[in-house]
């Protein structure tokens, strides 16, 4: 698989707005193509084989979606970044829309559009060419890293500690610096190695964790299981030989299972995770809220903990309609008897109001990005020595500085 982003087309009918991306891509190498309707849209994209588009949502007789359904149907593999006017939660649905019909969905970016934030989004996507062959070298020649994003918990006292970890991985290339999973998992996937790539993270993650507890520091980890294996029964026993391997009790990992990989086979789901349950190991449903699968069939299957996804905990500053879905969220985790973390906890407020919805543990970037596992000690002992507060009330850029300026993203 190749992913080279040089041509753009942008899709806008405001000339100013064309213009102003026109600019600015240009001006970081990209090749551009504008249009301003539908059938100039239609064209473009037959004639220029566009790398990348800029879509407004908000086009006159054709509106974004009806353009992401032409290009579902013409199976385009163009990034696509939304635009609009229209307030988050649309730009967040129609982003969703766009992956559930398989398009490679680069994010959005809210009109009026602010340069910075719109260089920082073309730049992230520029010029990367990886191969099946590229991401097996990696694997091989172990270019892989894991960083790991401190999970906060409250206690029956209202006080929050550091709890856990989710473990995350990143590709060291050398040539391209740190790439973050949305720039190179899709390649995994194709050339079938996902299950050695997972396995990497598995070992460094269980391995870290042992060493965490041996030096009196328990720690849970939580780490993402692909779908893919999700589907191999001796699963539970590989993990279990992992976790005698480095000596780590199976309740300090958690393993992360999407909704929707969740619903796919329920029998086969349900052997490998009770297997997993009897090893004491924790199981997560990830990404919580944005899968199709039946509440009933889902909540059979053995899971400990319910992880609200970030799409609703980005919304609650401003959004009652997300105050009452994430709400709902905890409550449904407790009567369960499961606990709930928030993903995507990005500022004091909404921390503010999942401690005072009753959520047991959160993540993101207002308390720390993800970091290595040496920052990620660093972390720990300013937790230790009272820093917690101060900590609590840094910004995302003023942690990240405290922290030695680590790299971000989940």
């Amino acid at each position: 698989m190749q992913i080279n982003t040089d041509r753009l087309l942008v899709v806008d009918d405001e000339a100013g707005i064309r213009v102003l991306l026109k600019t600015v891509a240009e001006a970081l190498g990209f090749e551009v193509r504008t249009s301003g309707n539908a059938e100039e849209f239609v064209a473009a994209l037959k004639a220029f084989q566009p790398t990348m588009l800029v879509l407004d949502l908000n086009m006159p007789g054709c509106d974004g979606v009806e353009l992401l359904r032409h290009l579902a149907k013409v199976g385009s593999e163009a990034l696509v970044l939304l635009i609009s006017g229209e307030d988050q939660r649309v730009l967040n649905a129609a982003e969703r829309l766009g992956q559930s019909h398989g398009l490679r969905m680069a994010g959005v970016l809210q009109k009026p559009i602010m340069v910075p934030e719109l260089e920082a989004l073309l730049t992230g996507t520029r010029s990367r060419t990886i191969s099946t062959a590229d991401m097996r070298k990696a694997i091989d020649a172990e270019q892989l890293r894991v960083h790991y994003q401190p999970q906060l918990r409250i206690d029956k006292r209202g006080r929050w500690s550091i709890g856990g970890a989710e473990a995350l991985v990143r590709w060291q290339h050398p040539a391209l610096g740190l790439l973050l999973p949305g720039q190179f998992l899709a390649v995994a996937e194709e050339g079938n190695l996902m299950a050695p790539l997972t396995d990497f993270v598995l070992r460094e993650a269980i391995g870290q964790g042992a060493a965490w507890s041996r030096r009196g520091q328990r720690v849970n980890v939580s780490v993402n299981v692909p779908p893919q294996l999700l589907t191999d029964v001796s699963l539970p026993d590989t993990i279990s030989r992992l976790l005698d391997q480095y000596g780590m009790d199976g309740s300090a990992l958690t393993l992360e299972v999407t909704e929707n990989a969740a619903a796919n086979d329920p029998d086969a789901m349900m052997d490998i995770l009770t297997r997993l349950r009897l090893k004491g190991i924790g199981l997560a449903i990830d990404d919580f809220g944005t899968g199709y699968s039946s509440l009933k069939q889902l909540f059979c299957m053995p899971f400990t903990e319910l992880k609200i996804d970030r799409s609703f905990v980005q919304e609650l500053t401003g959004s009652a309609e997300a105050k009452t879905m994430v709400s709902a969220m905890i409550n449904l985790a407790e009567n369960l008897g499961m606990t709930a973390c928030a993903e995507g906890v990005e500022c004091q407020e909404v921390l503010d109001f999942l401690e005072l919805s009753g959520c047991h543990s959160v993540q993101g970037f207002f308390i720390c990005e993800p970091v290595t596992a040496t920052e990620f000690e660093r972390f720990m002992q300013d937790w230790r020595e009272g820093g917690a507060q101060r900590l609590i009330s840094m910004s995302r850029t003023g942690l990240s500085r405290h922290l030695g300026g680590a790299t971000g993203g989940s």
